[in-house]
């Protein structure tokens, strides 16, 4: 072969390789270079043999190389073809693609056009569906105002009817005396007037008529006695003299705001009075016995509180200190229910007037219980003036615990009679321990409970009635008046002001008058204290007036705990019973604008009301919603310095103190604000001059500085500082903030207990006198037996006294750990309380912890105390906090259930069990979740079934509820059936005459008048309503409130009993105005 200069260069080597060095041949060899022999030299040289040989090798081996080459060129040829043939083939489907791209380009532009009118064919169609919703809700409006203005105009010519025919008797007898010629009869006069029926054109209306409308058009003249079927028995009855109803309902609705405090306290106070050798008595009886006592009043709803303010005679006291635990003394002997006192030989130096206050000063007011330990006989008893009808004395025991016993047996005797609990025991109980005459809800005391929730709000009305400020109020009261009697449907009445101003008080004296001048109209009140507290949730005060509701109407449906139908039938509610009284139905209702979604679920406000409904309503200036500001509206305005000065002389007057014309002048000169002349303000600054005077006699000098407050806030801080100055330990000072920074934390406030378990170093002595001082300067009130701050500005005023001040927002989080730490220990079967659940969940919602909020409403005991006292809406409003919905929320209270049955199995706790099942169950049914509630009351039913007689009452209740769930479902034969197999068990178990026998027919014969039988139905209707009448059922059924608590009826006509004797007329009137009016409701029990 021939070196590189062999190869010849031409143009076309760059074909060959040259091309790489621009990189695009990618190293391919186009083109095979020849190789070229060089050229030999000129001149004549001698061949060799060597040259020939290589020449031949040179061929051999070219021949080779050209085969290959060819070869490699062919192989390459091909798969250029090949390629090229794939390159075709790309290119003719690139030009496919691209063509069906197109095509979906225009389909797309065709489909975005199209989705573009839609979009718009829809928002027109969603405006003019708007605009038919607004003027169909326009007419169903005015056409709501026309019926209900001819409603009442109907009623105007039904009452001038009525009085026509009261005359028309009358002019007839004067008619017959004048001639006896006269054939007309007066009877045929009264056919005339009475027998048409001047509503026979309403259903030509297409509209649903007004419940009212409907008896007002077609009236039945008579009586329940009279009735042509049973379900005529709803009416009110005409032939009953309307001066009974009058004189019953006036007589008995006047003692409901009167109804003192401590009968209707859920808190039953024990002062105990011991003496200097008798402390051991009173450990062994704080040690063994008060929590038995606290067991059974926990078991009616209530809490137990035992006070004893013993002070060792060797601790000096200064006698400020002195004069103030006296005073305090002398309070809570007033508070309480029950006085104990254990005497024995060395007595204390307070004793003396502990005896004097708790019994001989107040023969009869309260029980009282004497244990002495050294025997006395009936003379030496009656020398040391105890002796009394009011009065048990226990002598002569030999050790303190025989004393501890014997005064525990005799308080339980007292509590058990005081509490109504000996007439319950005569109730027939089932073997497992519950009676089958309630539900599972009313073994947590669940109806107790609920009525003192109502008397939440009967004592603030109480508290409204007790105060002397309401100097200005008449102009208010003709407009008020002028509202409630007004014809036709109104709206509410608004009454706007700012804090401190006296709607609260304006509301409740206008109430009081209202009550007394007409008695026949039915006035419910619902009163708010806080953003936070219970009455504030709008769900929790329809509730309320629907429970009221249903005791005008004989056999009330249950009343369910679901907010939505809640809302939904409470408008029908209040039309129905309005149509039925008298007088009609007014509601009062105070700081709306601080209930919780205010305008969401109080809509039904913005409709137009029935004519006998009347709504009246007070809001702050600053938070009044807009919508409502269309209403009626009555503006309070701040006092007068006329009036400024008249209360404060008028206040000042109860304690018999007067202020000099210089002190006087420089407070009137103060009040020149609206903030400074609210009524409010006037009666703190009053009351706090009064506290100073009787300390110090000098309020000259506190007036320089309270004179300088602007607002009530301002001067409550002032007021607090002053009053942690008097104690003179720092001690004392900083157990006085810890009690506040609890109250400012918590929900509804603090009972005392609590307060002892969560303040260290608190105690009687030390608590009684902070108390008092900042009671009588209208800091703090007890209410319902809680302490809790007494005004909306007050619990403003406790927050910057106790934490913005020193700006400690950490504090706040710490207070509130501290009351979730207190509550959360009591998460143990047998120790959650209702106020657990009160106050529990919302600390937990409030500290923003969502585990533990979940970790405590999964607690079946607190899931079974919030659903007994139809606190429903709040339950759910936690599980949407927390994220989940009903379905899930059921599912998690089913596992739970299931687990509790898991760890109750060993114990054999049946009734516990199943009642749990049934809770739940009748809770996911009011929910409207009927297929996870249909397992839980199966559950029941088998719990049941297996562990107890398949014929036991037990069983037929869960059968009841079984059957009104499959009701609700619309499985008409099965509930049928349940039905039939609980009647005949109730008819087995307990007699065919039974209560709960005419409860099934009751519940038989509505399934059969909702299939139309009324053949069927009113057999059973007639049924039950004599075994009513033979029998007489519990008062309290579902949650419902009938009337007064029965315990305290029970204590009412017993004392009326034992103080006049039982065949007294005064009694029998009593007892007669009580069936007149259970006549006039046609209470047949």
């Amino acid at each position: 072969m021939g070196t590189g200069s062999s190869f010849l260069h031409s143009p076309d080597d760059d074909d060959i390789i040259g091309a790489d060095c621009d990189g695009n041949s990618h190293g391919v060899i186009k083109r095979i270079p020849i190789e070229m022999k060089p050229r030999g030299r000129l001149g004549l040289r001698k061949p060799k043999d060597e040259s020939l040989r290589s020449i031949d090798l040179d061929s051999q081996e070219l021949e080779r190389k050209n085969k290959e080459f060819e070869m490699y060129r062919r192989n390459k040829e091909q798969e250029i073809a090949n390629m090229q043939k794939k390159e075709q083939k790309l290119i003719n489907e690139n030009k496919k693609f691209r063509a069906e791209l197109l095509a979906l380009q225009k389909t797309c532009a065709k489909l975005r056009g199209e989705r573009d009118l839609a979009t718009q064919a829809e928002s027109q169609a969603l405006a003019r569906a708007a605009a038919f919703e607004n003027d169909r809700d326009k007419i169903q409006r005015q056409f709501k105002i026309f019926r209900e203005t001819k409603e009442s105009e109907i009623q105007n010519l039904l009452r001038a009817k009525r009085e026509l025919e009261s005359k028309l008797p009358k002019l007839n007898r004067d008619l017959l005396n004048d001639t006896s010629e006269d054939d007309d009869s007066p009877e045929s006069g009264l056919e005339s007037v009475g027998s048409a029926y001047p509503g026979d054109w309403w259903t030509a209306l297409e509209s649903e008529p007004s419940l009212g409308s409907t008896f007002q058009l077609h009236p039945t003249f008579r009586g329940p006695e009279l009735a042509n079927c049973v379900m005529e028995l709803e009416g009110p009855f005409t032939n009953v003299n309307k001066e009974d109803w009058s004189l019953a309902l006036g007589k008995l609705t006047q003692i409901s705001p009167t109804i003192p405090e401590h009968l209707i306290a859920n808190v039953v106070r024990i002062f105990v009075s011991i003496s200097n050798d008798s402390k051991m008595e009173f450990d062994i009886f704080q040690k063994d016995y008060a929590p038995k006592l606290a067991s059974l009043c926990q078991g009616e709803g209530r809490t137990l509180i035992v006070v004893n303010m013993h002070v060792d005679d060797d601790v000096s006291l200064s006698s400020t200190v002195f004069e103030l635990h006296l005073q305090a003394i002398k309070r809570q002997i007033q508070m309480s229910n029950l006085y104990l006192a254990f005497r024995g030989v060395e007595a204390n130096r307070f004793n003396s007037w502990e005896y004097s206050w708790g019994h001989l000063d107040s023969l009869g007011v309260r029980p009282a219980v004497f244990c002495l330990r050294e025997k006395y006989d009936g003379t030496q008893i009656n020398n040391l003036n105890i002796q009394s009808s009011n009065v048990r004395v226990l002598n002569g025991y030999n050790t303190p615990a025989k004393g501890a016993e014997l005064a525990y047996n005799e308080i339980d005797k007292i509590l058990k009679m005081e509490l109504g609990i000996d007439a319950k025991k005569e109730k027939p109980e089932s073997d497992c321990g519950y009676s089958e005459l309630e539900g599972p809800e009313q073994l947590c005391g669940g109806a107790l409970w609920d009525i003192q929730c109502d008397y939440e709000h009967m004592v603030a009305l109480n508290a409204a009635l007790s105060s002397s400020c309401e100097l200005g109020f008449e102009k208010y009261y003709e407009q008020l008046n002028s509202h409630v009697h007004a014809c036709g449907p109104q709206p509410p009445l608004l009454i706007i002001g700012s804090s401190g101003t006296g709607r609260s008080l304006l509301l409740a004296k206008w109430t009081q008058l209202h009550q007394e001048k007409y008695p026949s109209c039915l006035v419910m009140c619902h009163f708010v204290r806080s953003k936070s507290s219970v009455g504030a949730d709008p769900i929790f005060m329809i509730r309320r007036f629907t429970a009221q509701l249903m005791q005008h109407v004989t056999s009330p449906p249950a009343l369910t705990c679901n907010p939505v139908r809640l809302e939904e039938e409470f408008p029908r509610w209040l039309e129905k019973v309005s149509s039925r009284l008298p007088g009609g139905v007014v509601l009062v209702l105070d700081s709306v604008d601080l209930f919780q979604e205010a305008e969401e679920h109080l809509k039904w406000l913005l409709d137009p009301l029935p004519v006998g409904v009347h709504v009246i309503a007070t809001v702050n200036e600053k938070s009044c919603p807009q919508s409502w500001r269309q209403w009626a509206t009555l503006h309070l305005d701040p006092l007068s310095k006329k009036n400024v000065k008249e209360l404060l002389r008028a206040e000042l007057a109860l304690f018999d103190i007067r202020l000099s014309q210089e002190e006087e002048t420089s407070f009137l000169e103060h009040c020149q604000t609206d903030d400074t002349c609210a009524p409010l303000f006037t009666m703190v600054l009053t009351r706090h001059i009064v506290w100073t005077v009787k300390r110090s006699e000098k309020s000259k000098e506190y007036l320089k500085d309270i004179l300088s407050c602007n607002d009530t806030v301002d001067l409550y801080v002032c007021v607090l500082d002053k009053v942690q100055t008097i104690w003179e330990s720092e001690n004392t000072k900083d157990i006085m903030v810890q009690i506040l920074k609890l109250l400012c934390v918590s929900r509804n406030g603090l009972n005392e207990n609590e307060l002892l378990a969560l303040v260290p170093g608190l105690t009687w002595s030390i608590w009684t006198p902070i108390f008092n001082a900042l009671c009588d300067q209208l800091i703090l009130k007890y209410q319902t037996g809680l302490v809790m701050p007494a005004h909306e500005q007050t619990t403003e005023a406790l927050y910057v006294f106790c934490f913005k001040r020193d700006q400690n927002e950490e504090d706040v989080v710490e207070t509130r750990q501290l009351l979730i730490a207190h509550f959360s220990g009591l998460l143990r079967p047998g120790h959650v309380t209702c106020r657990v659940a009160d106050e529990l969940p919302w600390l937990l919602k409030e500290s923003g912890d969502v585990d533990g909020l979940k970790t405590c409403i999964l607690n079946l005991c607190i899931f079974q105390r919030l659903y007994a006292r139809g606190r429903c809406a709040e339950l759910i409003s936690h599980w949407q906090l927390i994220g989940a919905d009903k379905t899930s929320m059921a599912q998690e209270y089913l596992v739970q259930t299931k687990h509790m049955e898991v760890l109750n199995q060993s114990d054999g706790n049946v009734s516990g069990i199943a009642d749990m099942y049934e809770t739940l169950g009748r809770f996911l049914k009011d929910l409207g979740l009927l297929s996870q509630a249909l397992p839980a009351l199966q559950r029941s039913l088998e719990i049941r079934e297996t562990g107890l007689d398949p014929d036991h009452p037990a069983v037929a209740r869960s059968l009841h509820q079984l059957a009104g769930l499959h009701a609700q479902w619309g499985k008409v034969s099965t509930a049928e059936t349940l039905y039939k197999q609980a009647l005949d068990i109730y008819e087995n178990a307990l007699g065919s005459e039974h209560y709960l026998v005419a409860k099934e027919l009751d519940a038989l014969a509505v399934l059969y008048q909702k299939q139309d039988k009324h053949d069927l139905a009113e057999p059973l209707k007639r049924r039950a309503l004599i075994i009513k009448k033979k029998t007489r059922g519990p008062r309290i059924s579902t949650g419902q409130i009938r009337g007064i608590d029965p315990m305290v009826q029970r204590r009412a006509l017993r004392l009326e009993e034992l103080s006049m004797g039982p065949d007294s007329a005064d009694l029998a009137h009593t007892l007669n105005e009580l069936g007149v009016l259970y006549y006039l409701q046609n209470n047949q029990e």
